[in-house]
């Protein structure tokens, strides 16, 4: 049986606008790859799963002792730690064994890079010396596909994945794609913006991600859920006015009426291209408009792909960002 895991809460994860430091960590080489001319329109879910190249620590939770719970000092909430003692880590299982006395921990915070010298403590139960941190070595979430070219290349999201439960921004180490099913909407409420819930399959790959910087993610699908054959407009073909997205809260992508409402004319890569209003009764229905998850989803006018859904507006479910499609990654 393939393994699921929930992303109902994960979603977060990829809605949410990342402020952009330290880009000599979290830059990738393909960010400035060629944009293809033509791609098969996506609108399609995608999960997602980003490599965190060592050890996130969640929480910092202390250790059982006999004089109560004792922490330790030096970690702390959002730390990705790569080395101890000189030796790489990846799973929480290199935390396992007694790590004796003080140890060297190599670690990334805040984006900068530092060393720290912790004395990890005794454990009640075990005798073992611990540092009293809850770890992961991946972040997960659930994503909308922007386009697949003609060579399975593909490019989605139109921001940033990091993780959203630490504010952590997480070194580029790779990821991955998996297949994913759409169990359910939950609807915006006031401070609070909806999201498509979703169960990830982890054990079910369906690509792999070679970028994810600022303006998304890149790599190679594997699938076929993909749609028609379009061409991909540069910004100045992009125009106020009527326009759709491709999109899934069911079972099936479906076009959705938008309004672009406003087209920057600004050079270079922006992360807030345009604006644009949802205006199709069908998904204000379904959805009350823009919901996490919809990331990536591709913006058609014209019968070209000339954006994707990257952000919801906070105060007005029915009004999000998009990134025009000549500033998406490209793998």
């Amino acid at each position: 049986m393939k393994k699921l895991r929930s992303c109902i809460c994960l979603t977060a994860i990829l809605l949410l606008l990342a402020a952009s430091f330290a880009p000599q960590l979290f830059a990738s080489a393909n960010a400035d790859a060629e944009i293809p001319s033509y791609a098969y329109v996506g609108g399609f879910p995608i999960g997602i799963s980003i490599d965190v190249g060592g050890l996130l620590v969640e929480d910092v939770t202390g250790v059982e002792t006999e004089y109560g719970t004792v922490f330790a000092d030096g970690l702390q909430k959002g730390d990705i730690i790569k080395k101890i003692d000189g030796n790489d880590v990846s799973n929480a299982d290199d935390l396992g064994g007694d790590l004796g006395g003080t140890v060297r921990l190599d670690i990334i915070r805040g984006g900068t890079e530092m060393t720290l010298d912790v004395t990890p403590i005794a454990e009640l139960y075990s005798g073992k010396r611990r540092l009293g941190v809850r770890v992961k070595d991946k972040v997960y979430g659930i994503g909308s596909m922007t386009y697949v070219d003609e060579n399975g290349k593909f490019a989605a999201l139109g921001h940033e994945i990091f993780d959203s439960d630490t504010n952590t921004h997480i070194p580029f180490s790779g990821g991955n794609l998996h297949d994913c099913k759409i169990v359910g909407i939950k609807r915006g409420n006031k401070n609070e913006a909806g999201a498509i819930l979703a169960t990830l399959m982890s054990d079910s790959l369906s690509g792999n991600i070679t970028c994810n910087n600022n303006f998304g993610i890149a790599g190679t699908y594997d699938g076929s859920d993909y749609g028609e054959l379009l061409p991909i407009a540069s910004r100045d073909e992009v125009k106020q006015g009527k326009a759709q997205i491709r999109t899934t809260v069911e079972d099936n992508p479906e076009y959705y009426d938008v309004e672009i409402i406003k087209a920057s004319g600004k050079s270079g890569r922006h992360e807030k291209s345009m604006v644009i209003r949802v205006t199709d009764k069908r998904l204000l229905k379904k959805t009350g408009g823009i919901v996490r998850g919809m990331s990536g989803s591709p913006i058609i006018q014209n019968g070209k792909i000339v954006g994707a859904v990257t952000h919801v507006f906070m105060n007005d479910f029915t009004k999000g960002y998009g990134l025009y499609a000549d500033s998406l990654n490209a793998a």
